[in-house]
């Protein structure tokens, strides 16, 4: 490949779709591997063993009169989730898709490669591309036992109408919708498991107080009727529980919320300022961050499972001085958190409990959150979000120019 060949080839990789880039992308890197000195070597192998690795799925072409539409944009679904290659007509493939699509209407079916059905569903929502997402995440569930993120959301906080508010956005950093708006401003947000409700911080009474918001319905309450403040809420795997900070007992503690009863019991017994809790996937214990004095350090403790068992309090050494926003990994097996790293924010992680802390992006990136199947992290950088990819280590921003965005959180 010449020059004028190579400028060609990434001018049409800019002005492409997300699927077509992707398929001129790998020609570039295929003709660069074939470069000595540029494409050989461990990173090729790293590569090589990846794509063995990765099942094949073959497309066939969708029946109905939306069908080339949905064709199409599943396509793009599937490559997009990068959990799997689309195989070509001629080519080998573990699992075959088919099915139909009528007025948005999705009929879809997964088989394996030798033509057993692993599931037939229809899916029925308004629009065609919200059917199409569904079924991408039930195929992708299916052949890697991991939950999909197309129809996943990101929930963050911006100040693009001039005050604070929070926002939900989709997984690429579309179909952004504001959630709230509230004249005092509203911060700290966490998403339900099921993405129906959302927790939030407000001002409205002078002082920091959590509010629960359902998405469907549009009713708002707050959590408890304690006096005193409260913030920086997180929910509990099975969505029937908050651990946020209260201070209605004097000191700022860390609290369990049981939204069934609006009834809270005090979790932590620290010294200093606790903040930004979050829960192991198996809903025993909570990380959180806590300052007393001499910088914030991460702390967990074990949330008692009866009443009256006591809870059991212990520091959790990362190797950074600087850590706050913990948040544990869908397998409970990682920690991301933000630090410190040359005087700037930045992302790191560490395996739970033991293990050495690895930075993942450093100049200004903080505040953390795991995508539902564990493989990428949202953060926010100089006031931009942005999606990176733990496994490859690649990066890419999902949205920009929407005032400063902070606080993400993603759904688990």
């Amino acid at each position: 490949m010449n020059r004028r060949s190579l400028i060609v080839l990434l001018l049409l990789a800019s002005h492409a779709t997300q699927g077509e880039a992707a398929g001129i992308m790998d020609k570039f890197r295929g003709w660069m591997r074939a470069i000595p000195g540029l494409g050989g070597g461990d990173n090729d192998k790293r590569a090589d063993a990846s794509s063995k690795s990765m099942p094949r799925v073959r497309l066939k072409p969708f029946t109905g009169g939306t069908g080339v539409s949905a064709t199409t944009a599943l396509r793009e679904e599937l490559l997009t989730s990068r959990e799997f290659f689309v195989a070509g007509e001629d080519e080998k493939a573990d699992f075959i898709l088919e099915g139909s699509s009528v007025g948005g209407r999705v009929t879809g079916t997964l088989r394996d490669g030798r033509s057993k059905e692993l599931f037939q569903r229809t899916y029925a929502a308004p629009g065609l591309d919200e059917n199409l997402k569904a079924f991408a995440d039930d195929i992708i569930y299916t052949i890697t036992g991991r939950p999909g993120l197309a129809t996943s959301r990101i929930v963050f906080v911006s100040d693009t109408s001039g005050r604070r508010q929070i926002y939900v956005c989709n997984a690429e950093g579309g179909d952004v919708h504001q959630v709230t708006h509230d004249k005092h401003g509203a911060v700290s947000p966490t998403l339900s498991p099921d993405s129906s409700l959302v927790a939030f911080t407000c001002y409205r009474s002078g002082f920091p107080v959590v509010n629960l918001l359902d998405l469907h319905a549009g009713w708002e309450r707050g959590i408890t009727d304690t006096p005193g403040s409260s913030f920086g809420a997180a929910f509990s795997p099975d969505g029937s529980h908050l651990a946020l900070v209260m201070s209605f007992i004097g000191n700022p503690e860390i609290f369990v919320s049981d939204l069934n009863t609006n009834t809270a019991a005090c979790v932590s017994d620290s010294v200093g300022a606790p903040s930004s809790p979050s829960w192991h996937p198996d809903g025993k214990q909570i990380v959180f961050a806590n300052d007393d004095g001499d910088g914030p350090k991460l702390y967990v403790v074990e949330v008692p499972q009866k009443e009256g068992q006591s809870s059991r309090l212990f520091r959790w050494r990362t190797g950074y001085h600087f850590c706050t926003d913990p948040e544990w990994s869908p397998d409970g097996r990682t920690i991301a958190f933000t630090t410190r790293k040359g005087g700037e924010w930045a992302v790191a992680i560490k395996p739970y409990p033991s293990g050495g802390a690895r930075l993942i992006q450093a100049g200004g990136a903080q505040h953390p959150s795991w995508s539902p199947n564990g493989r990428f992290i949202t953060y926010t950088q100089h006031g931009e979000l942005f999606v990176h990819d733990v496994r490859g280590g690649s990066r890419r921003q999902i949205l920009t120019g929407f005032g400063r965005i902070s606080e993400p959180r993603w759904m688990r």
